[in-house]
């Protein structure tokens, strides 16, 4: 039987990317479409959705009251969907999705009965993007697996069996923006062939529309999360946390001062720092970040 497909995406404050993103999943078989309108901006772009959208039935705007993150966001989604959208696209509204994108997927999946998850090869910012594997010990983003890595899904977008991993949280909400999905690839590595890539399929996704490539709050934030894994990827094991405490920090570290030099800029050293800092505070949200999102 044809599973039932949804799909959710967050917003935040980019109106047109995202009606853009809607436009290529049509004819998808996509039965329900939700919006999570992370843009906390006095209702403008959730009223900007309602306009470019307002005709597609399809379309569910959810308005999140605040800007909860990304992780956060797709769980909202989640929970408005019904339990019999046995598939869910998980898709950045700076992604455009190619013709056909949904049915390679679930092709994918359903050619792989232990695989709850499937996700493309990306064109991101440009550059074709294959699969991804991060390494636990180092920090590092890597094309192919090596020993001390795990396989990571798309965050931006995948397409995620229901049936085959029933959370009611798809991410660790721990996370506001980046590294959710690593955590996520490393919550599946016990389940052998989880993850499908699909890599005859490619998505062109801008890449950190809402971010900014570069900015502080970019820097920022892709720093925290990577502090952040360093306990998650420890399982409460002490010893091992101190161990994963020296090899990342003494490799993350490393890279932000060689991106510093390159950049003749401290903002990446100054991001690192901050990171560790909200880290210790526990601040993972916006309350205390020294970077702003951009307006």
């Amino acid at each position: 039987m044809k599973s039932r497909c949804a799909a959710i995406i967050v917003e935040y404050r980019s109106a047109a990317r995202t009606i853009a993103c809607v436009a290529s999943l049509a004819g998808q078989g996509l039965e329900e479409i939700v919006i999570v309108d992370n843009s906390d901006d006095g209702r403008l772009t959730f009223d900007a959705l309602a306009r470019g959208l307002g005709h597609d039935p399809r379309v569910t705007l959810l308005d999140a009251g605040g800007n909860l993150g990304f992780a956060a966001g797709i769980n909202r989604g989640l929970a408005r969907l019904p339990v019999g959208h046995g598939r869910v696209l998980v898709i950045n509204n700076d992604a455009v999705a190619p013709s056909g994108l949904v049915a390679r997927l679930s092709t994918a999946l359903d050619a792989a009965p232990e695989a709850c998850i499937a996700f493309p090869a990306l064109v991101h910012a440009g550059a074709p993007l294959g699969e991804i594997h991060y390494h636990r010990w180092f920090a590092l983003l890597l094309s192919r697996p090596w020993p001390g890595t795990f396989c990571v899904p798309r965050g931006c977008c995948m397409l995620v069996d229901r049936q085959r991993l029933p959370r009611e949280r798809l991410f660790d909400e721990d996370f506001f923006m980046y590294g959710e999905e690593i955590q996520l690839g490393w919550s599946l590595r016990d389940r052998p062939g989880a993850l499908v890539f699909v890599g005859d399929c490619e998505v062109t996704h801008e890449g950190s529309a809402a971010a900014g490539m570069g900015s502080p709050f970019y820097e920022e934030r892709t720093a925290l999360a990577h502090v952040l894994l360093t306990s998650k990827l420890a399982n409460g094991n002490r010893l091992l946390l101190i161990a994963l405490f020296v090899a990342r920090h003494g490799s993350l570290l490393a890279r932000a001062l060689l991106r510093s030099l390159r950049a003749r800029s401290g903002l990446p050293v100054m991001a690192y720092a901050n990171a560790c800092a909200l880290a210790r505070r526990g601040s993972t949200g916006l309350a205390g970040t020294t970077a702003k999102p951009p307006p």
